[in-house]
């Protein structure tokens, strides 16, 4: 297996467990946009040394297209809180997960790579198995249409960040595509700050513990996830083999979900028969690229 196939297999699980920790310290009050931030921060400071190494910048479009990079998914970022916020969650997660179909789309008809047709079953086999995942939404109509806008464009703008660090990663090299990119995210980020609710001193050190963990964790997959994509591109590959973190998510929280006060376990069994459906075709979605 090579490193682009088992790198992203092992990001959905970093990804799962980030996830499970920032979700714990967002049960101790920490609202979503102090946890963006020092989700950021932690995957700026991871990446700023790397401006030190790699090859000397020579033109200015060698730190815009990083930069800009860094604004897409940023703004991808500021999509998913706002559905969270203001939209339906359980409608929100599958939506996500078009993500996969926007990224062959985007390579394949924008960036001109051919894509083989097992790569293009695996991405649609994807976004149907994170559809089927995704809980039934209860929300009034408002509340769907304004989460549908809100995740499709997340997804769509994180699939233009990943298609580009694939598509002028390796010209750019690693390091300053990281760097660069993550930089971006960090300078968007201070726009959150008007936004806490309360400042950073008001949260307490157990719940710095879960919030300190999910935020390297996060920083480790992100840093990982750019690797991969600058190295070897492969942007629709990486994806859809990312994507297994539906499974992870699933698997994890039905597992060991209780010592993150994560409730789901509890859902109904047409619930978990969806998701067990789901996780089936991930699975053949993977096989598809992997195989």
């Amino acid at each position: 297996m090579q490193p682009y196939q088992w790198i992203p297999l092992l990001n959905a699980v970093v990804y799962t467990l980030a996830a499970l920790c920032l979700k714990r310290a967002t049960t101790h009050g920490v609202g979503p946009w102090r946890t963006t931030f020092i989700s950021n921060l932690a995957m700026f400071l991871a990446a700023f040394p790397l401006w030190f190494f790699g090859e000397p910048i020579e033109s200015p479009s060698a730190l815009l297209i990083p930069l800009g990079v860094g604004v897409a998914f940023f703004v991808g970022q500021l999509l998913t809180c706002l559905a969270i916020h203001r939209g339906d969650v359980s409608l929100l997660t599958p939506l996500l997960g078009t993500k996969t179909v926007f990224v062959a789309l985007i390579v394949s008809f924008a960036m001109g790579e051919r894509l083989e047709p097992s790569v293009w079953l695996g991405a649609f086999l994807s976004a149907i198995a994170i559809l089927l995942m995704g809980g039934g939404s209860t929300a009034d109509r408002g509340k769907v249409t304004l989460t549908i806008f809100l995740g499709v464009g997340s997804a769509l703008w994180f699939a233009g960040a990943d298609s580009l660090v694939a598509s002028v990663g390796l010209e750019l090299g690693f390091h300053t595509m990281v760097a660069g990119m993550f930089t971006g995210v960090m300078l968007c980020s201070f726009g959150l700050v008007p936004l806490f609710k309360s400042n950073m001193s008001s949260i307490s050190r157990s719940t710095w513990k879960w919030m300190g963990a999910g935020a390297v964790l996060m920083a480790v997959q992100a840093g990982l996830m750019a690797f991969v994509l600058s190295t070897y591109g492969k942007a629709t590959v990486v994806n859809i083999l990312y994507s297994s973190r539906g499974i992870w998510s699933v698997l994890l929280v039905w597992w060991i979900g209780h010592w993150f006060s994560n409730e789901e376990q509890r859902l109904s069994r047409g619930v978990l028969l969806r998701r067990l459906v789901g996780s089936v075709l991930l699975l053949a979605a993977i096989l598809s690229v992997v195989g």
